[in-house]
């Protein structure tokens, strides 16, 4: 049996990859946390995108673009704002999800209602790279303030 960790922390990724491959694993990780967490507020999105049809997409698309990028660099602390929940750490699913799903919908509804006001997709554009960004910075005290402190030990195979 294996003592290696696994799992989405900063362990795994020392001990596996190097380089791009690592940023690249953590790209991809970073967004499926996000796209699976935020499945909720798919939901509305896709059912009133209607009423911004052109800045919704817009707003959207750079929101999980630029988001998995915002959140695997905030995951992997190269800019350290706090420490994260692991993955495995299951008390933290309903916050994440719930503080995902409210990200996405400010960066998609939200930021469409500004541009729509403004009469400029690029303010969709860049409200879809900047919500989320500053959001996810923010959710480390977030947690915090929920949960206390993260827990840090790998989970390990049977």
């Amino acid at each position: 049996m294996s003592k290696e960790p696994r799992g989405y922390d900063e362990k795994h990724y020392s001990q596996q990859k190097e380089g791009v491959g690592l940023w690249v694993e953590r790209y991809f990780y970073a967004g499926i946390e996000i796209t699976a967490l935020s499945t909720p507020a798919f939901v509305p999105v896709v059912l009133f995108q209607h009423l911004y049809p052109d800045a919704i997409p817009l707003a959207g698309l750079a929101a999980l673009i630029v988001g998995s990028f915002s959140l695997a660099v905030l995951r992997a602390q190269a800019i350290d704002l706090g420490p994260w929940p692991r993955l495995g750490e299951l008390s933290s699913v309903p916050l994440r999800a719930t503080y995902f799903s409210a990200t996405f919908l400010a960066a998609t509804f939200g930021v469409a209602a500004v541009a729509a006001a403004i009469g400029s997709l690029l303010v969709a554009f860049f409200g879809g790279i900047i919500v989320p960004t500053i959001a996810y910075a923010a959710f480390p005290r977030v947690y915090r303030a929920i949960h206390g402190a993260t827990t840090r030990h790998p989970s390990q195979r049977p």
